[in-house]
């Protein structure tokens, strides 16, 4: 006896349900990717932050200033908050059960990263910024 089942593999037609076609969802295809890319950010970020601590306003101007550093830490601030927003809305959906409240949790979260990317923009242009 076959049961008939909804289950569709871009790889192997419907019913076979059991087979992998090893893709993930896009969901998932896209936090794998914004992670493979936080690590060498996260890396570089840390590196360029640690070697800043005891040098003078002027110096951490100088460093930032400079085009790698200040790109690597915008995309080091933008793609860690699209990554955490998509995280803390799975977290969201799958343990907050109240629709309503769903929903607000959700707006809070993408407004709060929104806000929090914003913030570190504006903090890396304005210390990058000749003065």
């Amino acid at each position: 006896m076959t049961v008939a089942t909804k289950f569709k593999s871009g790889r192997t037609g419907p019913g076979d349900a059991y087979v992998s076609d090893h893709s993930g969802s896009p969901h998932a295809r896209f936090m794998r990717l914004t992670s493979y890319a936080l690590v060498p950010l996260g890396m570089l970020s840390a590196w360029w932050i640690l070697g800043l601590a005891g040098k003078s306003l002027e110096g951490v101007r100088a460093e930032i200033g400079r085009p790698i550093p200040a790109l690597v830490l915008l995309a080091f601030g933008v793609v860690g908050m699209i990554h955490a927003r998509r995280g803390m809305d799975d977290i969201i959906e799958d343990y907050v059960h109240d629709k309503a409240l769903k929903a607000q949790a959700i707006v809070a979260n993408t407004w709060a990263s929104r806000v929090i990317a914003a913030i570190w923009v504006l903090a890396i242009l304005l210390i990058a910024a000749p003065k």
